[in-house]
């Protein structure tokens, strides 16, 4: 008897260490695919304003302990807390690569999908844990949301940690963890406004706990996530009018109710439809594919729909008893976080997003893992997993696959150029020579292209002008032999105008994908002078710019004038505008053109091109035309120095003919 009880005993521990080897290779095959969708093609993402933004916003705070008091911009008018951009700066402490910053929120997407399975293995067992994780790891919006450097592309790893520290707390008294679960609805708040569906569903989670019992952890968890507020909350009181000016106007904005929150909370959950944030609405898929897909997404739905079901009906039955256990814990939080965001957004006075609904997104999929635990007998739950991995697959496929397309090929509406070919460009440039970006725009808060070059070439001598006014050749001589011109597009006026003006130098293009225009660049060496235009007595302004000579000549159907400025200095600071005032003879009043300078870029020494176009203007006839720079937003004309009559006066081009082609 003592034998055939040891034989088994045995037997059984062997079957144990077997089937935790097979679960643990299960848990380590589902991490993998949750990590090689939101880590592999590594640069496939979108680096433009939002991206480039908070990562200067981030390293700022990293590399020059600048500390950020306002965060990025948002949809509704109104900038967002800062929380995201000091979330940013940890990898960006690391590394100035961007990169690295986009693998770091990949991996938090990672760690999000083990947070979910482990939650759902610990309520109903390892089927229920390896369900969840699979429709997590391989969802389509969950994926792109975590591939990105977005503030709202961090809610779901936050929500995850929020809902693992919540359960803690609840389960086993844990002050450290409830303080930091009530921080953290606090804090997700401050990353995107869509964090703000975590606070009611802790309140309710206090309410029906009495965790009001436990209230020094409650209130310390709300004292830091209020002191994280405050520097954001007392600059705008203070310092920002417009703000607050724009936050009463959107709160007399009259409000919809609707159902798109939940139609849009669906789409997600299923993963329908989410090519538009890939590759464009007017994607198609094979038709046997799409068969497929669409059948994922109905077995998806089917699973989440059922899951909520059941666990609402497992809270009903437990008829308020506050049981807690992990199995009772989630029947009362799940279905509340799934169903936050849709009804939150449901009333709305500004269009809603699907990111919106990214806090509850893994909600929806601890529901579905729950269906896994609804029958008694090992074979439903494996059952229930084998439906789930079939989602897996059938939504995994086809996102690899426009991973790849997007990352070489331009597709309507689509994703914009992937971070990998600016990142590609600006590395090839990267030789210790000075760079000069001539981009459309100066201005990273507005301008994509010059936040995501400002990011790339951080701490390298480089210089970002407006490439639609301005043509910035730096001085070159024994300290510096050579210079890099970049311009993110051919067709820039700035490349033409380089073109034009008889430098030689090295040509390069880096590429863009298919059927987009490549980056191109000019390495120039010293001892090059500009051509092609009509020298006159140099005139210099108060600023420190010195008028060197001027041409006129036809550019695609329009009169084009420019000019050409030595910046000898003393450069006076300030932003500087030039104007153009085109006389037509025989017209009473000039055609006016006044142009944005890129000021904050000069050097003593710069040449500097600078043009403006006139169209639809008579063949015959003489023109001239009167130029000069002021500031900005002054208005203040800049005076001509050292010259007879009025210092103010605008200084005379001309007469000349209209320029033939």
């Amino acid at each position: 008897m003592g034998r055939l009880s040891y034989k088994r005993l045995g037997e059984d521990l062997r079957w144990l260490t077997k089937r935790h080897l097979l679960e643990g290779l299960g848990v380590a095959a589902v991490l993998t695919l949750a990590a090689l969708l939101r880590m592999g093609w590594p640069g496939v993402n979108s680096f433009s304003f939002d991206e480039a933004r908070v990562s200067l916003m981030a390293l700022q705070i990293a590399r020059r302990g600048e500390f950020a008091r306002v965060g990025m911009p948002s949809s509704t008018g109104i900038p967002n807390f800062p929380a995201a951009a000091w979330i940013f700066a940890l990898p960006y402490r690391l590394s100035k690569d961007p990169l690295v910053a986009t693998s770091f929120v990949g991996l938090l997407g990672t760690l999000a999908v083990a947070g979910v399975w482990w939650l759902a293995r610990k309520a109903w067992g390892a089927w229920a844990g390896l369900s969840a994780a699979l429709l997590f790891a391989a969802s389509p919006y969950a994926v792109l949301y975590s591939r990105g450097i977005w503030g709202q592309d961090l809610l779901p790893p936050l929500a995850v940690l929020w809902a693992v520290l919540g359960v803690l707390g609840i389960s086993g008294h844990r002050a450290w963890a409830l303080a930091l679960h009530v921080c953290l609805a606090g804090l997700a708040f401050q990353v995107h406004y869509a964090g703000i569906v975590l606070i009611p569903v802790t309140a309710w989670l206090i309410v029906y706990y009495r965790l009001w019992k436990r209230w020094p952890a409650l209130l310390l968890g709300g004292s830091v996530a209020g002191l994280c507020a405050l520097p954001f909350v007392l600059t705008i009181w203070c310092c920002a009018p417009d703000v607050l000016n724009a936050l009463r106007g959107l709160m007399r904005q009259p409000a919809k109710v609707d159902g798109v929150a939940f139609r849009q909370a669906a789409e997600m959950g299923a993963g329908v439809d989410w090519e538009w944030l890939l590759l464009g609405r007017d994607w198609y898929w094979p038709r046997l594919l799409q068969v497929g897909m669409r059948g994922a997404s109905l077995l998806a739905a089917v699973l989440i729909a059922l899951g909520l079901g059941t666990l609402i009906w497992r809270f009903w039955r437990q008829k308020g008893r506050c049981a807690e256990e992990w199995s009772a814990i989630l029947p009362v939080l799940v279905p509340a976080w799934a169903l936050a965001a849709p009804l939150i957004f449901t009333r709305h006075s500004t269009p809603a997003y699907h990111q919106y609904q990214l806090g509850a997104l893994p909600a929806l999929f601890l529901a579905a893992g729950a269906v896994a635990g609804l029958g008694r007998r090992r074979v439903w739950g494996a059952v229930s997993t084998l439906v789930a991995l079939l989602v897996a697959v059938m939504q995994a496929v086809p996102l690899a696959k426009g991973l790849t397309v997007v990352a070489t090929e331009l597709t309507p509406g689509g994703l914009g150029t992937p971070l990998m070919w600016p990142s590609f460009a600006a590395r090839s440039l990267m030789d210790g020579q000075p760079i000069v970006v001539h981009a459309h725009g100066d201005s990273p808060e507005f301008f994509g292209d010059v936040a995501g070059f400002s990011v790339l070439l951080w701490d390298y001598p480089h210089r970002i002008v407006d490439g639609r006014s301005v043509l910035l050749i730096p001085e070159l001589g024994a300290s510096v032999s050579s210079a890099h011109l970049l311009a993110t597009f051919a067709d820039l006026p700035a490349w033409t105008e380089l073109q034009a003006c008889g430098l030689i130098g090295e040509a390069r293009s880096f590429p863009r994908r298919k059927g987009e225009p490549p980056y191109v660049a000019l390495t120039l060496e010293g001892g090059q002078e500009v051509s092609g235009f009509q020298r006159v007595t140099p005139l210099s302004l108060a600023n420190g710019a010195r008028l060197q000579g001027w041409r006129v000549r036809q550019v695609e159907g329009r009169m084009r004038v420019s000019t050409w400025w030595k910046l000898v200095g003393p450069l006076v600071p300030g932003d500087y505008h030039q104007f153009h005032h085109l006389h037509v003879e025989g017209a009473e009043e000039p055609i006016v053109r006044d142009v944005p300078l890129s000021s904050q870029a000069w050097r003593e020494g710069d040449t500097l091109i600078t043009w403006a176009d006139f169209e639809q203007l008579p063949t015959t006839g003489l023109f001239w035309v009167d130029v000069g720079m002021y500031t900005w937003p002054e208005v203040q004309r800049v005076p001509v120095l050292n010259r007879v009559g009025d210092p103010l006066a605008p200084i005379r081009l001309g007469p000349f003919p209209y320029p033939s082609d």
